[in-house]
């Protein structure tokens, strides 16, 4: 492996520049039997959650009294919808200013004696924000096992085959390594006219693949300037290494690397609470009757992401009648006799 998980998250830490900012959220859906749903959200940073009329703003007991999060955590905010389907147009959580979106859904059917309840909630994905494609490098099933365990590539396989796994790894660290590379691409095309360029504009644009190419194969490490001293060296210039010591040039960096791929650092386990007895958790676990689902940013990063649970309600009423249905029809038999 030419370049290790370890250089890769170094290099990561190195561009945000030590950045720290990491986001633990936990989020609660309750889905009433009328179709309504209420959704809290609690953070131990509320610089991620949204913060406008609809939401509400509430005290961390009153948050306890809702449900029992695993961490009492500084901020929550709530809101009520009439539809499941209203929470579509209002993400709770945003990162670096762009929303987490998700489709939500409740299909209902009634059974008479039961009705049946499917919620579906569905994360965007953050691929294509990159602008170097994932799926370029491993397949869509590989993408998203590697970052969600789905589908389960290794199941049933022998230890030897297991050096598969090996391969994908090597291949999204090539991803991120790339996608960092296109990051400082993209910031020094941003001030380009300001750093004395060496090759015009479009040319040093077309040459991109090529400097990723080149730099994966020599294993140029992030490190305290390292990849700006190859691009000096590639261009046979000092432009690049000048451009580094710009705060301005850095800061825009930093930004734009935390705008692409910030969301990995967002821990969001997800719960839901469903009407009735739930028959299907999906890939959750069911714990006091509340279904509990593990997520992190890292899941979108294949894709969409989708939560989805099955439950059952018993139509009392339906019972009810169904009984005086039985003892009017049995009472009218024994009369004519």
């Amino acid at each position: 492996m030419r370049v290790s998980i370890y250089k890769m998250m170094f290099a990561i830490a190195m561009l945000a520049l030590a950045s720290c900012d990491e986001w633990k959220v936990q989020m609660v859906t309750e889905v009433m039997r009328d179709g309504s749903c209420v959704r809290t959200v609690t953070s131990d940073d509320g610089s991620c959650l949204t913060e406008d009329n609809g939401w509400v703003v509430l005290e961390k007991s009153d948050s306890l009294r809702l449900f029992p999060f695993d961490t009492v955590y500084s901020s929550v905010i709530s809101r009520r919808f009439d539809r499941v389907e209203d929470m579509n147009g209002c993400p709770a959580l945003h990162i670096y200013g762009k929303p987490v979106r998700s489709e939500a859904s409740l299909d209902r059917k009634f059974k008479w004696f039961y009705t049946e309840y499917t919620f579906t909630e569905t994360f965007k994905g953050w691929d294509g924000d990159s602008g170097i494609p994932l799926t370029d490098y491993v397949t869509r099933d590989e993408a998203s096992f590697w970052y969600t365990g789905y589908p389960e590539l290794p199941k049933g396989i022998t230890g030897q085959e297991m050096l598969y796994l090996s391969d994908i790894s090597e291949k999204t660290d090539h991803w991120m390594y790339d996608v960092t590379w296109d990051v400082y691409f993209r910031t020094i095309d941003r001030f380009y006219d300001e750093i004395d360029p060496p090759v015009d504009h479009r040319t040093f644009l077309s040459m991109r693949d090529t400097v990723m190419h080149t730099a994966w194969n020599e294993d140029v490490e992030f490190y305290k300037g390292s990849e700006l001293e190859f691009l000096d060296r590639f261009f046979k210039t000092d432009a690049f290494t000048k451009a580094g010591d710009d705060d301005q040039v850095t800061e825009y960096g930093k930004n734009l690397w935390m705008q692409t791929l910030g969301l990995m650092n967002l821990e969001a386990p997800y719960m839901l609470v469903m009407p009735g007895r739930v028959t299907d958790a999906g890939r959750g676990k069911v714990e006091d009757g509340v279904i509990k689902y593990r997520f992190e940013g890292s899941f979108l990063i294949p894709g969409d992401y989708t939560f989805t649970a099955t439950s059952r309600c018993m139509n009392v009423w339906a019972f009810l009648l169904s009984g005086l249905i039985l003892v009017v029809a049995v009472g009218s038999f024994l009369i004519k006799q």
